[in-house]
């Protein structure tokens, strides 16, 4: 037995997976932070062959309670580099490239270019407009994935099979206080989450979140599923 197929082996069996189609698939993690860590984890161990990671920050101390990539090592070092490499020992079959930039709309073509999906990792809601116009404009699907305190929520946005960003958030809410405050355990749970709507999406399994909104509680432990639909007036993904 090969050792690619035997690092895979608990997941080739099951119904529908589809590792050959997995080794062909480029993902955007829009972000290596909290969400971004947790999820580029669970991308690169089931088999994904691209990751495509951007990030300007440097790792900083306060970041080590929920972004599960990084360590004391790696304090002041950029955060594409040490993902790449944390995400490097645990599958060198995934290929890694980094883009040590913030996101815009001035890059995120180039940035997005030949991906097939986008995993949000972004901090900020003008980053996530951003790849929601991308989703839009190029019809590929967008993991939308967001925290806040105890509470995280992610949604699959796939139009014009399902509304788009803009049709659940009409405006850019204001900023929220400075450090965010937020339980560490929480984007880990929304990273692994949106992990795997964005495998399943890869692999043609469908999505369990398109069109509809997932709101974790991690105080009491509860999920929430919200339906939401297409806005026919959105100046995003509308009717012109």
């Amino acid at each position: 037995m090969s050792d690619e197929r035997r690092r895979y082996l608990r997941q080739l069996t099951l119904s529908g997976w589809d590792q050959e189609r997995l080794d062909k698939s480029c993902v955007l993690v829009a972000g290596v932070g909290g969400l971004g860590s947790a999820s580029s984890l669970y991308l690169a161990a089931a088999g994904v062959g691209r990751l495509r990671l951007c990030d300007a920050d440097r790792v900083e101390i306060s970041d080590l309670n929920r972004q599960v990539l990084f360590s004391m090592s790696s304090l002041g070092k950029p955060k594409v580099e040490e993902a790449a490499r944390r995400l490097a020992g645990l599958n060198p079959e995934t290929s890694v490239e980094i883009f040590e930039e913030r996101l815009t709309g001035e890059n995120i073509d180039r940035l997005a270019a030949e991906c097939d999906i986008i995993v949000d990792g972004m901090d900020n809601m003008e980053g996530r407009f951003v790849l929601n116009g991308y989703s839009v404009r190029k019809g590929i699907p967008y993991v939308y994935g967001a925290v806040h305190g105890w509470e995280g929520m992610a949604a699959l946005i796939h139009p014009p099979e399902t509304g788009c960003l803009s049709c659940l958030i009409p405006s850019i809410p204001p900023r929220p206080e400075s450090p965010v405050p937020v339980a560490g355990f929480v984007p880990g749970a929304i990273g692994l989450i949106q992990a795997a709507e964005a495998l399943k999406q890869l692999m043609n399994l469908g999505g369990a979140l398109a069109g509809r909104l997932l709101i974790y509680d991690g105080r009491s432990m509860s999920f929430d599923l919200v339906a939401w639909g297409r806005n026919p007036g959105c100046p995003v993904c509308g009717s012109p």
